[in-house]
Protein backbone atom coordinates (compact mmCIF):
# COMPACT_ATOMS: atom_id res chain seq x y z
CA UNK A 1 0.00 0.00 0.00
CA UNK A 2 1.27 3.51 -0.93
CA UNK A 3 1.99 6.20 1.26
CA UNK A 4 -0.93 8.23 -0.52
CA UNK A 5 -3.48 5.38 -0.03
CA UNK A 6 -2.70 4.65 3.43
CA UNK A 7 -3.44 8.76 4.51
CA UNK A 8 -6.59 8.89 1.78
CA UNK A 9 -7.48 5.05 4.08
CA UNK A 10 -6.63 7.00 7.40
CA UNK A 11 -8.69 10.14 6.49
CA UNK A 12 -11.64 8.12 5.29
CA UNK A 13 -11.86 6.19 8.44
CA UNK A 14 -11.34 9.67 10.82
CA UNK A 15 -14.57 11.07 8.92
CA UNK A 16 -16.46 7.73 8.96
CA UNK A 17 -15.80 7.20 12.85
CA UNK A 18 -17.01 11.33 12.67
CA UNK A 19 -20.10 11.15 11.45
CA UNK A 20 -21.00 7.92 13.21
CA UNK A 21 -20.28 10.10 16.51
CA UNK A 22 -22.10 13.24 15.46
CA UNK A 23 -25.09 11.00 14.69
CA UNK A 24 -24.76 8.96 18.00
CA UNK A 25 -24.80 13.46 19.74
CA UNK A 26 -27.97 14.22 17.59
CA UNK A 27 -29.75 10.76 18.34
CA UNK A 28 -28.80 11.10 21.94
CA UNK A 29 -30.39 14.89 22.15
CA UNK A 30 -33.58 14.26 19.75
CA UNK A 31 -33.94 11.46 22.25
CA UNK A 32 -34.84 13.53 25.11
CA UNK A 33 -35.70 16.98 23.76
CA UNK A 34 -39.17 17.73 24.74
CA UNK A 35 -40.74 20.60 23.46
CA UNK A 36 -43.66 21.05 25.25
CA UNK A 37 -41.23 20.55 28.69
CA UNK A 38 -43.20 18.09 30.14
CA UNK A 39 -42.58 14.93 31.54
CA UNK A 40 -43.42 11.54 30.61
CA UNK A 41 -45.19 10.81 33.72
CA UNK A 42 -47.59 13.72 33.73
CA UNK A 43 -48.56 13.05 29.71
CA UNK A 44 -49.03 9.54 30.39
CA UNK A 45 -52.79 7.85 30.36
CA UNK A 46 -52.90 4.31 30.82
CA UNK A 47 -55.32 2.34 28.83
CA UNK A 48 -56.36 -1.23 29.69
CA UNK A 49 -53.73 -2.14 27.21
CA UNK A 50 -51.11 -0.59 29.17
CA UNK A 51 -52.08 -1.77 32.46
CA UNK A 52 -52.31 -5.29 31.18
CA UNK A 53 -48.92 -4.81 29.40
CA UNK A 54 -47.74 -3.46 32.85
CA UNK A 55 -48.45 -6.64 34.52
CA UNK A 56 -46.68 -8.71 31.75
CA UNK A 57 -43.75 -6.54 31.98
CA UNK A 58 -43.68 -7.06 35.58
CA UNK A 59 -43.84 -10.87 35.22
CA UNK A 60 -41.83 -10.71 32.53
CA UNK A 61 -38.84 -8.66 34.79
CA UNK A 62 -39.09 -10.61 37.66
CA UNK A 63 -40.69 -8.02 39.88
CA UNK A 64 -43.00 -10.78 41.79
CA UNK A 65 -39.93 -12.51 43.03
CA UNK A 66 -39.33 -9.76 45.36
CA UNK A 67 -42.45 -7.88 45.45
CA UNK A 68 -46.19 -8.85 46.02
CA UNK A 69 -49.19 -7.79 43.98
CA UNK A 70 -52.85 -9.11 45.47
CA UNK A 71 -51.52 -11.31 48.05
CA UNK A 72 -49.09 -13.03 44.70
CA UNK A 73 -44.79 -12.32 44.82
CA UNK A 74 -42.15 -12.38 47.14
CA UNK A 75 -41.97 -10.54 50.55
CA UNK A 76 -38.44 -9.29 50.29
CA UNK A 77 -39.26 -5.88 48.41
CA UNK A 78 -42.42 -3.81 49.96
CA UNK A 79 -45.93 -5.41 48.61
CA UNK A 80 -46.74 -3.01 45.91
CA UNK A 81 -50.82 -2.64 46.59
CA UNK A 82 -51.31 0.79 47.69
CA UNK A 83 -48.38 2.03 45.77
CA UNK A 84 -50.09 5.32 44.83
CA UNK A 85 -50.96 6.16 48.43
CA UNK A 86 -47.42 6.11 49.37
CA UNK A 87 -45.70 7.39 46.08
CA UNK A 88 -46.44 9.82 43.39
CA UNK A 89 -46.34 8.62 39.55
CA UNK A 90 -43.40 10.79 39.55
CA UNK A 91 -41.72 8.81 42.48
CA UNK A 92 -42.34 5.72 40.76
CA UNK A 93 -41.02 6.11 37.52
CA UNK A 94 -38.10 7.91 39.03
CA UNK A 95 -37.51 4.84 41.34
CA UNK A 96 -38.16 2.27 38.86
CA UNK A 97 -35.89 3.78 36.25
CA UNK A 98 -33.08 3.87 38.52
CA UNK A 99 -33.18 2.80 41.99
CA UNK A 100 -29.53 3.37 43.30
CA UNK A 101 -29.47 6.87 41.88
CA UNK A 102 -32.60 7.42 44.61
CA UNK A 103 -30.90 4.82 47.51
CA UNK A 104 -27.34 3.45 46.84
CA UNK A 105 -26.97 -0.16 48.16
CA UNK A 106 -30.74 -0.83 47.75
CA UNK A 107 -31.32 -5.05 46.74
CA UNK A 108 -33.52 -3.67 43.73
CA UNK A 109 -32.09 -4.38 40.99
CA UNK A 110 -31.22 -1.40 37.89
CA UNK A 111 -32.71 -2.41 34.79
CA UNK A 112 -32.50 -0.41 31.55
CA UNK A 113 -36.12 -0.02 30.95
CA UNK A 114 -37.73 2.50 28.43
CA UNK A 115 -39.81 5.06 29.11
CA UNK A 116 -42.92 3.33 27.89
CA UNK A 117 -41.84 0.47 29.84
CA UNK A 118 -41.87 2.15 33.66
CA UNK A 119 -44.97 3.77 32.48
CA UNK A 120 -47.03 0.58 31.59
CA UNK A 121 -45.66 -0.87 34.82
CA UNK A 122 -46.70 2.84 37.00
CA UNK A 123 -49.68 2.69 35.33
CA UNK A 124 -50.56 -1.26 36.21
CA UNK A 125 -49.42 -0.55 39.90
CA UNK A 126 -51.85 3.00 40.25
CA UNK A 127 -54.44 0.09 39.60
CA UNK A 128 -53.96 -1.65 43.03
CA UNK A 129 -54.73 0.77 45.22
CA UNK A 130 -56.40 -1.28 47.77
CA UNK A 131 -53.69 -1.69 50.56
CA UNK A 132 -55.85 -4.54 52.27
CA UNK A 133 -55.55 -8.00 50.26
CA UNK A 134 -57.70 -10.47 51.01
CA UNK A 135 -56.27 -13.84 51.94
Amino acid sequence: MSRESAMAFVKFGCLFVGTIFLLVVVNSFATHANPSGETPWQTFNSTSADIHEGRTLMERNGCFSCHSVDGFGGQIGPGLNGVKQRKTREELFKWIQSPWSIKPGTKMPQYNLSEETILNIVGYLETKDSIKVKP
